[in-house]
């Protein structure tokens, strides 16, 4: 993969690099145990410009396309040790800056996007609800309108970033019966909305997720994004962008990983052996390195495609689903490895281990990304 790598791509892999071994590998397992978000870590994120790579040039954007923006995060997935931090890079990217930059106004780019590329404000996208997770037609916040002013009504969970953002993208059903194709974007402001529950997680324990309370938000028309009853529209567009860039995610810490666990099967000895020439570990290892290379090639291709116009939801599925499946393996995999010394706290593998666990969750869960997949199996036994 290297070898095909251009030198801007290779540049920001080494910034990445930097960055994580400086700061952001800096007190991890504190942070991890205490459920820290670390502002001044985002803020390097801000500035090392992570935030701003897709982006178009005229509002602060690098202009990167996938296959560089994704080969960045695989490097923050690579490098650093707070895999919290680094989901929360993709969702904020992914879930309402993407959004922003493809259905905002002008006004919304200013006030929003430009000051999220930066790190100077953090945003969130709040869809889920108690009754509403996979199946987003069941979602019961209310939108009203009444002349050219919205009021929502409603309770949102499992909002990743929400307890710190300054910004939500909130999603809501207009009240005509339609289901699905009545759901409007909206973007809200700190002081406008309430924090529920805050969640305390097994893992990605450094990404904070609660409950979003609206009751009776009044919104100007301004705060739609986009048209009305765009949101679903909305939001399959942000899903492409947010498997693409979390598979990117998993290749990079399922990288990381190996190249330890590695290391600790040439060093450890038992029975007067490396344990890495037991035939019971080099199979482990094997399958580990095989899954970490089918993962990289499908989610470059899958970058590939996308760069050339290719924007299928289908794919995005299918990489999400391979590459959460692999990194939850491989976790499982290199604890059988270290063995007692895997679950021990404050050892990355029993910490990589318990962040593996949302990924057969997040962004869609795998049974749900199997049922796209089925959805399109004849599309794809004709390429």
């Amino acid at each position: 993969m290297r070898k095909h790598l251009t030198a801007e791509q290779k540049e920001i892999e080494q910034i990445i690099k930097k960055l994580c071994e400086d700061t952001l590998n800096q007190n991890v397992f504190l942070e991890d145990d205490k459920c820290i978000f670390n502002h001044e870590k985002w803020d390097s994120l801000g500035k090392t410009g992570i935030f701003a790579l897709p982006f178009d040039e005229q509002y602060g954007g690098l202009n990167a396309d996938m296959k560089t923006t994704a080969h960045a995060i695989k490097s923050l997935g690579k490098y650093s040790k707070d895999e919290g931090i680094v989901f929360s890079a993709c969702a904020q990217i992914a879930a309402i800056q993407v959004p922003i930059w493809l259905y905002g106004t002008e006004e919304q780019k200013e006030t929003f996007l430009m000051p999220l590329m930066t790190g100077e404000k953090i945003g969130a996208s709040v869809i889920s609800e108690p009754e509403a997770g996979s199946d987003l037609s069941q979602l019961k916040t209310r939108v009203e309108k009444e002349n050219d002013t919205f009021r929502l009504n409603g309770v949102k969970t499992f909002a990743t970033l929400a307890p710190e953002a300054d910004v939500l993208l909130v999603y809501g059903r207009h009240a005509n019966g339609l289901r699905m194709l009545d759901i409007s974007a909206f973007l809200l402001e700190k002081g406008e909305y309430k924090i529920g529950q805050i969640f305390e997680k097994a893992g990605l324990r450094t990404s904070p997720m609660s409950e979003v309370i609206l009751e009776n938000v009044q919104l100007p028309m301004k705060r739609l994004l986009g048209t009305e009853r765009k949101g679903m529209e909305i939001f399959m567009k942000a899903m492409i962008w947010e498997k693409i860039l979390v598979s990117a995610y998993h290749v990079g810490v399922m990288e990381q990983q190996f190249s330890q666990v590695y290391a600790y099967s040439c060093s450890r000895k038992q029975f007067n052996h490396r344990i890495i020439e037991f035939d019971s570990i080099a199979k482990r290892l094997t399958d580990m390195r095989m899954r970490i290379e089918t993962s990289r090639l499908m989610l470059f291709d899958v970058c590939e495609q996308y760069d050339e116009g290719k924007i299928e939801s289908s794919l995005s599925a299918m990489v999400k689903l391979h590459t959460s499946e692999a990194k939850l393996k491989n976790s499982l995999d290199a604890i059988h490895i270290m063995g007692a010394y895997g679950i021990i706290k404050e050892n990355m593998v029993e910490k990589q281990m318990r962040d593996a666990l949302a990924a057969n969750i997040y962004s869609g869960t795998s049974d749900m990304q199997r049922k796209i997949l089925f959805d399109k199996l004849g599309d794809l036994s004709e390429e």
